[in-house]
């Protein structure tokens, strides 16, 4: 492997990271979301489909701002 094909390998793995996160985000939402829906007792907040909502959430704002660190990161280059 050249030193350009390890540099560009490198700088795929936070975009990779970005997709997976989004990947997870919308998996997660629309599990959760349709417990809700489904579940007699859909508020309970040991119910797994609040806990896979609200980890889809949180995957959906870390891609959020990981996203955003990596623009300003390619714009001071």
């Amino acid at each position: 492997m050249t030193d350009a094909e390890s540099t560009g390998s490198s700088a795929n793995t936070p975009r990779r990271l970005v997709s997976v996160l989004r990947l997870a985000a919308i998996a997660l939402v629309i599990a959760g979301f349709t417990g809700w829906v489904l579940e007699d007792d859909a508020l309970a907040l040991e119910s797994p489909y609040t806990l896979a909502f609200a980890a889809g959430v949180v995957c959906a704002l870390a891609s959020i701002y990981l996203g955003l660190f990596l623009a300003n990161r390619d714009e001071s280059r």
